[in-house]
Parts: C-alpha cells; sequence; structure tokens
C-alpha cells in the first residue's frame, strides 16, 4: 500500500495525474483539497447523494498518452466521510495489481488498476446523459476538441424545424450543453423548437451547468406552455425542472417549481424526484419543502417517499426546514402517516 494510505498516492505512484468530480445530484468537480481530506477520513464527501459518493475520477499518464476514466460508488457512513474499512480493501487490492504488473508502462498499469477496480464492486455505469456530459467536460478540461456528433447537433439547433433529430447521439447534445454560454444565441432561438427527444436530452445535460438567467428564463417558457396546456407532457417538465436546477437564477427557479407543485404536474413521481435530488438545496425555502413534502406523501408511495428523505435528511442545509415541515401540526393527513411510517415503520395491523 503507498506510504499516505490514499487512492491519490497510490495513482500518482502509477505515474497518473489525476482529477476528481462528483456524478451525484449533478457533474461538478471536487478540489485536490477536498478530494484528499476525504480519502484521509478527515472530512465528509462535499457532495452526498444516497448516502454515497458517486465519483469520476480522470487520470492520464504523466508521459502523455490517452486519459482513463474510472467511476466509483462509495460508501459513507453516518458523517459522511468515507469508510475506511472499505478504503482500505480497496487500496490493497489495487496495491497487490500494481505489485504485479512491476515497471510495465502506464498504459499497463492503468489497465492492472481497471481490473483491480472490476473486481472491487465500486465501478458503476453513469446514466448515458451524465456519462456524455462528463467526456464533454473532460474534452473541455484537456483541451481536446468537441465528438464527432457536434457538428450535426449545432446543425440541428440551427434550423430545427427543417432538421431532423431522430439521428442526433447524446454526446453531441452533451458538447452543446457544455459549451452552453458560447452557443447561448443559437439554443436560446432553438428551444421552442426542438422536438421533445432533444429538448429533453438537452435539459438533462444542462443540469450540470450554472446557466444564467436568460437561458433558464427559455427553458421554463418551454415547461410552462406544456404546464398549462390541455394535455402536458410531464418529461418535459420534468427535465425543465433538471435542466435549471443548477442555475444561478434561484428566484426565478423557485417561482417555476411553485408553480409546477400547484399544478396537476405537482402529483407526477418524475417530476417530484427531479425536485428532491437535482433542486434539493432549493427545499431550504420552507414554503417549498412543505409543497414538495405534502405532494410527495400525498402521490408517492411509502418506499419513494423513505429513499428522498434518507437522503434529504443526510443533508444539513435542508434539514431543518423539512423538519419545521414534518412536525408542523396543520400538516396534511397524508404527510403526518408518511413521517410516522419513516420514523417507526408501518403501524401493526389486527
Amino acid at each position: 500500500m503507498s506510504d499516505s494510505g490514499t487512492l491519490s498516492a497510490l495513482i500518482g505512484e502509477a505515474k497518473f495525474k489525476l482529477r476528481w468530480f462528483d456524478l451525484g445530484r449533478r457533474l461538478q468537480p471536487v478540489s485536490r483539497t477536498a478530494a484528499e481530506a476525504f480519502e484521509a477520513g478527515q472530512a465528509p464527501w462535499p457532495y452526498p447523494y444516497l448516502r454515497q459518493a458517486w465519483v469520476a475520477l480522470l487520470l492520464w499518464p504523466e508521459e502523455g498518452g490517452e486519459p482513463v476514466v474510472w467511476f466509483l460508488r462509495l460508501p459513507l457512513d453516518e458523517q459522511g466521510k468515507l469508510q475506511l474499512q472499505a478504503r482500505d480493501a480497496f487500496l490493497r487490492l489495487l496495491t497487490q495489481k500494481l505489485q504485479q504488473n512491476g515497471k510495465a508502462p502506464s498504459e499497463s498499469a492503468a489497465q492492472q488498476l481497471h481490473g483491480a477496480l472490476e473486481q472491487s464492486g465500486l465501478l458503476f455505469t453513469p446514466a448515458p446523459e451524465r456519462q456524455a456530459s462528463f467526456h464533454a467536460r473532460a474534452a473541455l478540461l484537456l483541451k481536446r476538441p468537441a465528438s464527432s456528433h457536434y457538428a450535426a447537433t449545432l446543425s440541428y439547433f440551427h434550423e430545427p424545424q427543417s432538421s431532423r433529430w431522430d439521428q442526433l447521439a447524446i454526446q453531441g447534445i452533451a458538447d452543446l450543453a457544455a459549451r452552453w454560454d458560447g452557443e447561448q444565441k443559437v439554443i436560446l432561438q432553438a428551444i421552442p423548437s426542438l422536438a421533445p427527444p432533444v429538448f429533453i436530452s438537452l435539459c438533462q445535460c444542462l443540469e450540470n451547468e450554472a446557466v444564467d438567467h436568460q437561458l433558464a428564463d427559455g427553458i421554463i417558457r418551454r415547461a410552462q406552455i406544456e404546464l398549462h396546456g390541455e394535455s402536458p407532457d410531464l418529461a418535459i417538465i420534468a427535465a425543465a425542472v433538471r435542466g435549471i436546477s443548477h442555475s444561478p437564477a434561484r428566484g426565478m427557479r423557485l417561482e417555476f417549481l411553485t408553480q409546477v407543485l400547484n399544478a396537476s404536474a405537482g402529483a407526477n413521481g418524475e417530476i417530484l424526484a427531479a425536485i428532491g435530488s437535482r433542486c434539493a438545496y432549493d427545499l431550504e425555502h420552507e414554503a417549498l419543502a412543505r409543497a414538495w413534502l405534502g405532494a410527495l406523501a400525498q402521490h408517492q408511495n411509502q418506499s419513494t417517499f423513505n429513499l428522498l428523505m434518507s437522503d434529504l435528511m443526510f443533508l444539513p442545509q435542508v434539514r431543518s426546514s423539512l423538519l419545521n415541515a414534518l412536525r408542523d401540526p396543520a400538516r396534511p393527513e397524508a404527510l403526518a402517516r408518511a413521517f410516522g411510517e419513516f420514523l417507526h415503520g408501518p403501524k401493526p395491523t389486527h
């Protein structure tokens, strides 16, 4: 095992450079300082999701060569810190593989490490849109060109009403989302005319980006057409929630989320899950927390309620607002019942 007992040190010994990312609620970079403190068991993972750290590691050889990507799901303890027993077992496995590899080239070392990862049970496969977003971000970081799918996507966005969309690749859409600030005018002009599957994919990729007020407004306007229509496409509304979830336009987002929860769309499970997972920190706003919890308890099953609550109670920033809503004597009966079962399990039947 490496002297420092961390994955970062072990990767450095294998002559690779390393960047950490979180892939839980969204794709976001993790500083070296935060990652090293987490690995050492000194600090919690900064972005816990479903009681785990969903990690993407971007490695590339110091002497040049192709980058390597690892997607790891690391277990957290009650404090949100790395479970050290799992860490040490993982490092022992990696060290054994490297020792077997000896002084072989870095490409062979990468293969040995990847083999150890597969044995560890810690690898996971991100959703296609998240994986595409990561590769788009990695290309920008490494100053490489966008994928071969980008040109077709950009061509479609220039003329969505007269172009085919059904052969567009998610990677091309992710490349565009990662470059939204340079292509904002094109995106804004296209949004009203995008085919629903393209709009949905775009929003799923934009959830990783801090889109500005202007682009957030364009996304919301498209969703509001559905929200107030006779037969709303709920997938478009759920995608819009995701697309604006990382925007600094928080007031605009809170107003839109409140509109959604007050409409019939607020009963939809996909929309409620999008709010609870992607807009989790907006639930610091107690009025929104009350509306969301009420809809969740009334329209979703207990297992879904328990899953989302277990995740959110792990976040100190939103725990107090949720507890205030849950303990309010004026809370809906459905919420009181769901919270009781969350705490104590279902009441026995006779």
